[in-house]
């Protein structure tokens, strides 16, 4: 029997992920209006890609710590 599941997740896990993501993007139409959805998808996704480049904040700190500095002097 848990061969089954594995199967069914292998074989259809597309489909799946799929109709999950339409369900949380319907329910985020639903109860926030779609340009407030849109807002919050594009967050996540600013979010994502942000979380995807750890290196990125360290030069981006670096970039901010060098501007702030210029600035005292």
């Amino acid at each position: 029997m848990r061969g089954d599941n594995n199967d069914l997740f292998n074989k259809h896990g597309g489909k799946i992920a799929g109709g999950l993501i339409g369900l949380v993007l319907a329910l985020l139409f639903v109860i926030f209006g779609f340009w407030q959805g849109i807002l919050i998808i594009a967050f996540i996704l600013v979010g994502a890609f942000l979380g995807s480049r750890m290196g990125l904040f360290g030069e981006i700190k670096n970039l901010l710590n060098g501007l702030w500095q210029d600035r005292k002097r």
